[in-house]
């Protein structure tokens, strides 16, 4: 499972080194699989066709941006040493480096998806049925980290019960909702891929591909034509890769921060004191797309406050959901429900209003918190105060 906490984290970067001793060998070692694991991290939040600008990080500057790592796998002989790294990266100073040379990214991570790849050949349709070197394809495919979850059954007794070949080519939202669900998964993706060949040999594959989950995503046909003397299980990997390389970055276009458009939310939280507040207010300001959180009014069991943040709303909601935060809207009121694990439970609506904003791009830390009333008995007004402006290399968010 893909999770938001792990975003600057890289895992199992393979580092294999030889040099005149086993020490030179691991210090080389080290320094080349950091520098490698930054490059991963920096492409996994970044568009494809943004890669070729990517900055390029060296030793030893790569150490100003790692937080941590971990070794695993170690094996040395005298001249030679071989380890898998798992590198922790320093989120702010990622930022800074994507932000200065002016490549969008983006730190939101999917909910889990469902696969259900159905492979069509000579008139049959399979899912669950073997052979299905489809499903095989995605089940074996070897994904890098990335940004979105997916799912893959194996085709349990439960699977075939839950669902059949024939609801999901028909799109039945019922029924693949449900099958979702029991994955613990917001949606379900149907690839659905039809073999062409002649004597044997495959010639193409047309692969589609829809998405069911909230919303029914746009169809999305491609077609593959195999090498000279490519076999099918060759065939199949190949378009498994391309299909979730495009799915990868589609989320992450839908889903870039978007520095140039920023808003202000005004909102009720429930606390439970100061120092709940306080643990509230944490876990808000580590949001990336929560540039500044400013305090209208503080009372014992509620907190009014402002949520200067990037993008849509409708982008806004997706991410705080994404970190177990639900912001609903209706009746004209939006709801505020932050994570149980910081001891919010209550629902409280509030009226809000909406404002386009030039404030700074940098972010503020600062909770204004003089001269505050002790308690607000109605919904507060629009408060349309200057926003003051932090220290100019504060360009970025503040773990």
């Amino acid at each position: 499972m893909v999770v938001a906490n792990d975003l600057f984290t890289v895992s199992s970067v393979a580092v294999d080194s030889t040099e005149d001793d086993a020490n030179a060998a691991r210090r080389r070692a080290l320094a080349e699989g950091q520098e490698r694991a930054l490059k991963l991290l920096l492409e996994k939040i970044t568009l494809d066709s943004d890669h070729s600008r990517l900055p390029v990080i060296r030793q030893p500057e790569v150490g100003n941006f790692v937080q941590g790592f971990e070794i695993a796998n170690e094996r040395r002989s005298e001249h030679r040493y071989l380890a898998d790294l798992t590198v922790r990266f320093k989120p702010y100073a990622v930022r800074v480096l994507l932000r200065n040379a002016n490549i969008p990214f983006t730190e939101s991570v999917s909910e889990p998806i469902v696969v259900l790849p159905i492979f069509q050949r000579d008139g049959i349709d399979r899912l669950w049925e073997d052979p299905n070197p489809w499903r095989d394809a995605w089940r074996n495919f070897e994904r890098k980290e990335g940004l979105i979850d997916l799912i893959v059954p194996i085709g349990e007794l439960s699977d075939l019960a839950a669902i059949h070949v024939e609801q999901a080519l028909d799109g039945n939202r019922d029924a693949l909702r449900y099958f979702a669900s029991s994955y613990g998964a917001e949606g379900a993706l149907v690839a659905v891929a039809k073999l062409d060949s002649v004597a044997g040999s495959p010639t193409a594959l047309n692969v589609t591909i829809q998405e069911y989950a909230s919303l029914v995503s746009a169809l999305r046909v491609e077609r593959f034509v195999a090498t000279d003397n490519q076999d099918v299980e060759s065939l199949l990997s190949n378009a498994v890769s391309q299909m979730v390389d495009w799915l990868e970055n589609d989320w992450k276009y839908e889903n870039l921060l978007a520095f140039d458009e920023k808003h202000i939310l005004i909102v009720k939280i429930p606390v439970g004191g100061l120092e709940h507040w306080l643990q509230v207010s944490a876990e808000l300001a580590r949001l990336a797309v929560i540039r500044e959180l400013t305090i209208l009014s503080l009372a014992p069991t509620q907190v009014f406050a402002q949520l200067h943040y990037l993008g849509s709303t409708d982008r806004l909601v997706g991410f705080l959901r994404q970190r177990g935060i639900d912001l609903t809207f209706s009746d004209g009121h939006w709801t505020l429900v932050t994570i149980k694990e910081i001891g919010v439970e209550k629902i409280i609506s509030s009226d809000v209003e909406e404002i386009d904003t030039e404030t700074s791009d940098e972010p503020s830390t600062n909770l204004v918190v003089d001269d505050l009333p002790a308690i607000l008995p109605e919904e507060p007004t629009d408060s349309r105060s200057s926003v003051d402006k932090p220290e100019p290399l504060d360009d970025l968010l503040v773990e």
